[in-house]
């Protein structure tokens, strides 16, 4: 009952994403992909965020990027999406609250964040904008440097990496993703929700919604 649970949240936020992210404009190019996130595209040999193996010989199901106009001066639709009222209504969803958790975003150094209030601790989502793909790449890999544990996670794009401690990066055109769970619990709710499938969940809901505005 409990898996059926947890399994309900999370095609229900998957569903209240790709609703909402179908009048979003983004100004990244995305190459497309299937209706559904990656989280669900349940493929062998996929490394889930706990660690876990689906089995052997992946294929990757990662959507190919291609070049994206270089970061300007204001945060791009892409970016500002962490922050939306479709990511907010994800979250409420995954969680099972009863109202969407208030949030404060910021725009530094071309880094679009956006920190999340909810009931168990603080959750943040950020985007760095890169004025190029060899910048992007760069950037990506001096975060994953910085992350001790950092695994390489299938299911979302070619460059994905996870920390046991709750942490998610990608990589999609110049921009990179960082879903930060670190702050949470290391389980938590009436579901016994892991911070890890938490984050990988927001990060396959958020790259759904940038490869379905393609």
């Amino acid at each position: 009952m409990m898996k059926n649970a947890r399994l309900a949240a999370l095609l229900t936020a998957a569903i209240v994403a790709l609703t909402g992210c179908a009048s979003a404009t983004s100004t990244t190019s995305h190459q497309t992909s299937s209706a559904l996130p990656p989280a669900l595209q349940m493929t062998p040999g996929m490394v889930m965020a706990d660690g876990s193996t689906m089995g052997a010989d992946a294929k990757s199901t990662a959507p190919t990027t291609k070049p994206a106009a270089a970061a300007a001066g204001a945060p791009s639709a892409a970016a500002k999406m962490v922050c939306s009222d479709e990511i907010r209504k994800a979250v409420s969803a995954v969680l099972a609250l009863t109202s969407a958790p208030a949030t404060h975003a910021t725009w530094v150094e071309h880094k679009y964040t956006c920190t999340y209030h909810l009931p168990m601790g603080e959750f943040v989502l950020s985007v760095k904008e890169s004025a190029t793909l060899p910048a992007a790449k760069a950037y990506t890999d001096s975060v994953r440097t910085g992350l001790a544990g950092a695994k390489a996670l299938a299911g979302l794009t070619d460059t994905a990496f996870g920390t046991p401690g709750g942490v998610v990066i990608l990589l999609k055109d110049n921009d990179t993703l960082s879903v930060d769970a670190s702050a949470l619990p290391a389980q938590f709710g009436d579901q016994h929700q892991k911070r890890t499938d938490f984050a990988y969940e927001i990060a396959s809901d958020i790259l759904g919604c940038w490869t379905g505005n393609d």
